[in-house]
């Protein structure tokens, strides 16, 4: 409606037939844009059927002739004999293309053969015809695109027209098309664009002259980036559309005005409690990863394309300080957080990747070839049931040996180029009843570990064989931090391998690696948003969670809970907090659906405070849009009330989990600000090196290792009063592994 293009409908009638009433009631040459064969029986002398999806072939009478073996009006007759699945028309059972055809360039129409059946020859085609006439009838009826349906409008209302620029530019910015919404130009009431005033000095005296001019206390976008000929350069804009860039060395004349910035991590200039860095705020006001580089906050923000030069990201950062700022001023509870959690964390964990972990190289050597050695095992196995060699690396393959030549069950599931999927949810649904499967799961781990740890470890190492990932405080949605280059968080705890690799990150010598997690947090959280009376009282009187959830589903006494009871209820928790399905459970459990189904309503039952949240924080979410952790953070959930149930319900489960999952993330950022600010007061030797979800890891001298671990504790379990305690469990040893 914004760009003045007409839509058209009819009640009771389809777009079709909207399409060709317009095309036989203009007095003009038509057109029809569309890649259905039904529109082909409009063809006449003045329409014509244009196919984009065909190399833009134009269809006149002939070229339909041609196409489809009829004249344009009988496409309808053919499409009624034949049928089309796509159009759901049923057709005559047992009349193909060809012999639909045949009939109607015979009989001239469907009625005609309807008609003359008792001539037709061929008895499979007669009695079709014979037995199906309503059927066929109907088919003709559906196949036939209405000409004369009442449209309250006239051909030459469809004059194309200019667009109503201030309701389209309103539509591009609810629907976040910046580029296009920057091609429309400037409203009357916007300011014109400011003229760009750009240049590069020499030298850092330069800089500093032209930093003194600059009025003072005014706030300065600075980007630090590059390195030149001679050293890194900076370039600083603390005026709309000017900007200068010069020698690093030059920023020393900034002084003590305040500065904005994008990832001050990756580049730490200046006091952290004077910087305003925007890809935070930006996070705090989107959640969204992928959408916090410059050029994405640019173009959402300032409603235009960045360029790619220095001048021009400080000239943007100039910009976008004040305009995040005004924004998070109506939220306080972003704000806040912006202030006392996400930028005093950024110093920290900056601190954590500068000092790394340690990393014992012989010990990969040596889990490099026992890995080699399983492999090969592995191979050997997996090879002599499949009756062949092949490359257990190539899905293609695999699917071949697996459901061609074993013929194993294939699932429905298909990959890429419409082979049959390979995925591990596929070969896990087979392993149970197919050693194969489970061969070749265990075969895909062990590669997978030993290529993105065992073997790339050592090549991302320094000369004291520190290892430095990058911890990224906008990496995901929930608040989680992420880690990269290399990842940290992933390192699988559950597989003898995984803790292998585990065993290999060690203090610097002489020192104890301490390790302090949290205990069930996701649970405890649970229980203090639902107020389950059930739940938060077994937390409070330091029950086993599994244990007590397995008595109460599966009706038995404590005492009587078996280790596979407990099992199958630590699933049921950790899947209620996830949002899993009964199909997810059934899959995890190796059971049926139904039992799945049985346990999820059984729990449901006896924790009916955990339904009463769930329902609630879905209604919630579904009103407001978005999903708030206890300290304000925000998530939008735009899939919570779409039409397609799949994105639906992973809406829902996200709408649940996101209040669990990011609280937990602040409660354990806040834990890591107070414990620094300790650490550093107290003047400790020891140092903050890893964060992984919900555990801290650290090095410490022998002497400080018990006293650390202790803090440690008393500083996560104390960092928020709730409902429920929070409990940290503290250890300590000689790596990553066997820290107890």
């Amino acid at each position: 409606t914004a760009m003045r293009v007409p839509v058209i409908e009819s009640d009771g009638y389809e777009a079709d037939d909207v399409i060709g009433t317009l095309a036989k009631m203009a007095d003009m040459d038509v057109v029809i844009v569309s890649s259905d064969k039904d529109m082909l029986q409009l063809v006449d002398e003045r329409v014509r059927v244009l196919n984009p999806m065909k190399d833009d072939i134009l269809y006149d009478a002939a070229s339909v002739r041609d196409y489809m073996g009829v004249e344009p009006s009988q496409v309808r007759d053919l499409l009624a004999l034949k049928g089309d699945a796509v159009d759901n028309i049923p057709g005559a059972p047992g009349i193909g293309d060809k012999g639909a055809k045949d009939l109607i360039l015979r009989f001239g129409s469907v009625e005609a053969a309807l008609d003359r059946a008792a001539e037709v020859e061929k008895k499979t085609y007669r009695e079709s015809l014979l037995n199906h006439r309503e059927q066929i009838l109907l088919s003709k009826r559906l196949a036939t695109i209405e000409v004369n349906i009442p449209l309250e409008i006239t051909v030459r209302q469809l004059v194309r027209q200019e667009p109503d620029l201030d309701e389209l530019r309103e539509v591009y910015r609810t629907l976040e098309f910046f580029s296009l919404l920057a091609q429309t130009g400037p409203a009357a009431s916007e300011a014109p664009a400011v003229p760009e005033d750009f240049a590069v000095l020499l030298t850092a005296d330069e800089g500093r002259e032209w930093l003194a001019s600059l009025p003072a206390e005014t706030a300065a976008g600075v980007v630090v980036a590059g390195v030149v000929v001679d050293g890194e350069t900076a370039s600083v804009s603390a005026a709309p559309g000017v900007a200068r860039s010069f020698p690093v060395a030059a920023l020393d004349a900034l002084g003590t005005r305040p500065l904005i910035l994008h990832n001050w991590k990756a580049a730490p200039y200046g006091d952290i409690n004077n910087v305003h860095d925007v890809m935070l705020t930006g996070f705090l006001l989107l959640a969204d990863p992928g959408d916090v580089d410059l050029p994405a906050l640019a173009e959402r923000f300032l409603m235009r394309k960045l360029g790619a030069s220095l001048e021009a990201r400080a000239a943007a950062l100039f910009e976008l300080g004040p305009k995040l700022d005004e924004l998070l001023a109506v939220q306080p509870g972003l704000q806040k957080l912006y202030l006392e959690l996400d930028r005093p964390l950024l110093p920290i964990l900056a601190a954590m990747e500068r000092d790394g972990i340690t990393v014992d190289r012989g010990m990969l050597q040596l889990l490099s070839s026992r890995m080699d050695q399983v492999l090969t095992v592995l191979t050997t196995e997996i090879h002599a049931l499949a009756g062949r060699e092949f490359n257990i690396n190539s899905p293609q393959q695999l699917g071949k040996i697996l459901f061609e030549e074993l013929n194993l069950p294939a699932p429905f599931k298909t990959g890429k180029g419409k082979v049959i999927s390979t995925a591990a949810d596929v070969l896990e649904s087979l392993a149970a009843e197919h050693r194969i499967a489970q061969l070749v799961l265990e075969y895909r781990q062990v590669a997978k570990l030993k290529g993105t740890y065992v073997d790339a470890l050592p090549n991302l190492l320094d000369a004291d064989s520190r290892v430095h990932t990058t911890f990224n405080p906008t990496g995901a949605a929930t608040g989680r931090l992420s880690s990269n280059n290399p990842n940290l968080q992933n390192i699988p705890i559950r597989t003898e391998l995984g803790r292998e690799i585990r065993a290999a990150f060690v203090p610097r010598p002489g020192w104890t690696l301490v390790k302090v997690d949290y205990s069930q947090i996701e649970l405890r959280l649970l229980a203090h948003f639902s107020g389950d009376h059930v739940l938060t009282d077994s937390f409070v009187n330091g029950e086993d969670i599994h244990t007590r959830t397995a008595a109460e589903v599966f009706g038995v006494p404590p005492l009587m809970v078996t280790p596979e009871l407990r099992r199958n209820a630590k699933a049921v928790n950790f899947g209620i907090v996830y949002g899993q399905t009964s199909f997810g459970l059934a899959a995890a459990l190796g059971i049926s659906r139904g039992e799945a189904d049985t346990y999820i309503k059984s729990y449901f039952s006896r924790y009916a405070g955990v339904k009463k949240y769930i329902e609630r924080t879905v209604a919630e979410v579904r009103k407001s849009g978005y999903a708030e952790t206890l300290f304000g953070r925000r998530r939008p959930i735009p899939d919570i009330s779409s039409k397609n149930p799949n994105a639906r319900g992973f809406a829902e489960r996200t709408a649940v989990n996101t209040p669990l999952q990011g609280t937990a993330a602040d409660l354990i950022k806040m834990a890591m600000i107070r414990i620094d600010e300790q650490l550093r007061a107290e003047r400790w030797q020891a140092r903050m090196l890893l964060q992984v979800h919900d555990e801290l890891v650290f090095e410490a001298p022998p002497e400080e290792a018990a006293k650390l671990a202790r803090l440690v504790k008393q500083r996560m379990e104390s960092v928020h009063k709730l409902n429920v305690p929070l409990i940290a469990d503290a250890s300590q040893g000689p790596n990553w592994r066997d820290a107890k």
